[in-house]
């Protein structure tokens, strides 16, 4: 199975894995890490370079809350073959990896569907219903 990991600043992370566990009705199997607003950023490469270690046998995503920022930054340092960072996660695409990895996906293509979820999953809702006049 793939293993998610998502980092973030403040408790984001923490809240898109509870939301997405209520919504699922089940535990999602995922990690968090988060970013403290006073933080460099220091220790997380080794908070990382840990739940890295302890998962050697699986592929993994990292999952980031925005592009530029630091848990991304922090991010890209690990990808390689078995680990691709995400950055930008919104719920549904964070859905669409709880339910997609189980199904014996490979990464890459898993990493297009979750990619797909997210875009998918913004809408402007007056383009959507029709704008009111």
């Amino acid at each position: 199975m793939i293993k998610g990991l998502i980092i973030t600043h403040g408790d984001l992370g923490r809240e898109l894995i509870q939301v997405a566990e209520k919504i699922l009705e089940r535990k999602a199997d995922l990690a968090f890490l988060s970013l403290n607003w006073e933080d460099d950023g220091s220790d997380m490469d080794d908070q990382l370079d840990r739940f890295i270690v302890k998962n050697k046998n699986h592929d993994i995503i990292i999952f980031t809350d925005m592009f530029g920022g630091s848990p991304s930054n922090i991010s890209t340092r690990f990808i390689n073959q078995k680990i691709e960072v995400i950055s930008g996660i919104n719920l549904p695409g964070l859905l669409k990896f709880i339910t997609y990895r189980e199904k014996q996906t490979d990464l890459k293509k898993l990493v297009k569907i979750i990619e797909k979820g997210a875009i998918d999953g913004i809408s402007i809702l007056s383009e959507y219903l029709g704008e009111k006049k």
